[in-house]
């Protein structure tokens, strides 16, 4: 059936199968290394101040990453890369991040922008359907820790 192969080379490929399958079958099993198990940080589900939490930006490893909406604080731990330090939206964290969200700015003046119902509603229709959507998706994605409070 194989005769067009030369004798030699099937022997040479029938040796090479054999040191492979004893290589495998003699070496030793690798040790199993678990891996390291990443503690959530805790906290209290409890209205903050915008002074409080400015101590959730993700730098302490033990505490959480905190970004408040219209009035809304939510937990956004679980992207750390994207909101923690280095992250595409770290600007947010610890912070009032509701006019930049609504005019998709990241400039510092804009964050914990003092706004009012009224000064929401002075924002563009595309201003407000952006906060909106926001809003939208970090309550679907998040979990909610309280209210900002005064």
């Amino acid at each position: 059936m194989f005769d067009f192969i030369p004798e030699e080379a099937v022997w040479a490929i029938l040796i090479i199968v054999i040191i492979y399958l004893l290589k495998v079958i003699l070496s030793p099993a690798k040790d199993y290394v678990p891996t390291k198990v990443v503690q959530k940080p805790v906290y209290e589900k409890r209205d903050y101040s915008l002074e409080e939490i400015k101590d959730f930006k993700g730098i302490d490893e033990t505490k959480p990453i905190f970004i408040a909406i219209k009035g809304k604080i939510y937990d956004v731990t679980a992207k750390k890369s994207t909101y923690g330090p280095g992250g595409s939206y770290h600007l947010f964290a610890g912070n009032d991040a509701t006019v930049c969200l609504a005019k998709s700015s990241f400039e510092e003046s804009d964050i914990n922008k003092p706004w009012t119902n009224q000064s929401l509603e002075d924002l563009t229709a595309d201003q407000k359907d952006s906060l909106k959507n926001w809003i939208d998706f970090f309550s679907e994605r998040y979990d909610l820790v309280g209210n900002v409070k005064e």
